[in-house]
């Protein structure tokens, strides 16, 4: 939680734990491994953070920023980036292009850092990941984004 914390105030934004609604621990980190396929791996840590963002989401694209440019964070954690839309943003044709490329993570990484604006038609296996990466973040109460879990190593 502490991390998390840090986090969240690094983006500008303050959440209280206590106005969190949240599942257990274990539930959560059982949820988003079923979803694991679907993640695009960002470091090369021990530790595996699960996070929830919007390509077009300008915290978002703060956090990526931040990790992207302190090596330390991507020789410490492994990222498991899942993209969710934010329905305001319309962002799924962003999401499309970086499912459908040949290296999602290079293209998230132009999409997000570099403001390019890469977009591709929805094709049924992309929107097949769009859902089961909607139906978990639901069941996680992911209201913000960025969204992360970080686990915890006992």
């Amino acid at each position: 939680m502490y991390k998390l914390f840090i986090f969240t105030l690094l983006l500008g934004s303050f959440v209280l734990a206590d106005d969190l609604k949240t599942l257990p621990y274990e539930t959560s980190i059982k949820s988003v491994q079923s979803i694991q396929q679907d993640a695009i791996i960002y470091g090369s840590g021990d530790r595996d953070v699960y996070v929830f963002i919007d390509p077009w989401c300008r915290y978002s694209r703060k956090f990526i920023s931040m990790v992207s440019t302190n090596p330390a964070m991507l020789v410490k954690y492994r990222y498991h980036l899942y993209l969710y839309g934010i329905p305001r943003l319309h962002s799924q044709n962003a999401i499309a292009a970086v499912y459908r490329a040949e290296k999602p993570l290079k293209t998230l990484l132009n999409i997000m850092l570099n403001d390019d604006n890469i977009t591709a038609p929805l094709t049924p296996l992309v929107e097949a990941k769009i859902s089961a990466i909607k139906d978990i973040a639901q069941k996680l109460n992911v209201n913000k984004r960025p969204f992360l879990i970080i686990e915890n190593r006992k």
